[in-house]
């Protein structure tokens, strides 16, 4: 009987300690401040879907919404350092993320930091940052909108497959993969995209000084040339990322680097792998609808997204 008094005795100091230390810290944070590190990798989209060339992951509004909320609840965190890691992707998803980034970014400073790809969503995205860090061998840019539209009318016809439309309209089924487009199909679906561009060059417009042109044809730039034409601030790491945030909230150089993570899911914890469903890949006649990089979220729609070539 002793001993199990004395073990619980002994659980409970551990317990007590353990929270008096966590409580310590948690005071010692708020008092000296703390720069929050967010990181965001894959295609942008609203499903999770991802493209198989540039990236394997993905960036949705919800996760993005969480990761905002948890920097802005905490009184502790006066500075945000976004890593992007991002070719683009929906162009809807990309602006529900600028406006929640933009929010963050008018309560507390946020720098914005890219290892590799700063590409079209994914740069549209960093705009709202008071300063974009890249490193020297990132690609940024794209600064402009696409839209694929696939046609498997032939494949269908060659598998004797009949696919017969009732429609109430002449461009009800437009973008249908099951017919050609018409030339003004093609003229209504050009306006799109040209209207969805528009609306990316006038908020690079609004966030940076830019005078060269070429930016604005979607050319996609290596780090250094980005910083030239504007399109960044820095050639630099992500402790350098770190340092200018501490700077911009007048934090000291010691101020700790918090990590915001979303909580794993049961499976996650207990396989202790990051398991997550993506888009999923349906093959007819052997062509899988992943061609291009491309998953079916993002077929027949304007997307901010920098698709390298394949040929």
């Amino acid at each position: 009987m002793l001993i199990i008094i004395v073990s619980v005795a002994v659980v409970a100091s551990i317990v007590l300690g353990v929270s008096i230390w966590f409580f310590v810290q948690q005071i010692e944070r708020l008092r000296i401040g703390a720069v929050a590190l967010i990181e965001l990798s894959g295609t942008i989209s609203y499903s999770g879907a991802s493209l198989n060339i540039v990236s394997s992951g993905s960036i949705t509004p919800s996760d993005v919404k969480y990761y905002v909320d948890q920097a802005l609840s905490d009184p502790s965190i006066r500075a945000v350092v976004i890593s992007i890691n991002s070719p683009g992707g929906s162009a809807a998803a990309s602006e529900e993320i600028y406006q929640l980034i933009k929010r963050l970014a008018e309560s507390k400073p946020v720098v914005v930091y890219s290892p590799e790809v700063l590409a079209s969503g994914g740069y549209y995205i960093s705009l709202p940052a008071q300063k974009i860090v890249v490193n020297p061998h990132a690609l940024v840019g794209s600064v402009g909108a696409v839209m694929e539209v696939v046609n498997i009318e032939d494949l269908l016809n060659k598998l004797g497959v009949n696919v017969t439309v009732l429609k109430s309209g002449v461009y009800k089924d437009i973008t249908s993969p099951f017919r050609p487009l018409t030339q003004k199909e093609v003229e209504i679906l050009q306006d799109i995209v040209n209207k969805t561009a528009q609306i990316f060059i006038e908020r690079v417009r609004e966030h940076r000084k830019i005078s060269d042109s070429e930016v604005f044809q979607a050319r996609i730039y290596l780090g250094e040339d980005a910083v030239k034409v504007g399109l960044a601030d820095y050639v630099g790491t992500l402790d350098d990322a770190v340092n200018i945030a501490r700077q911009l909230a007048g934090l000291s150089p010691q101020a700790p680097v918090v990590k915001i993570e979303k909580p794993k899911s049961l499976l996650q914890q207990l396989l202790g792998l990051d398991i997550e469903i993506k888009g999923v890949e349906i093959k007819i006649g052997g062509v899988s609808n992943m061609e291009n990089g491309l998953s079916t979220e993002f077929v027949g729609k304007p997307l901010y997204l920098w698709i390298p070539s394949q040929s």
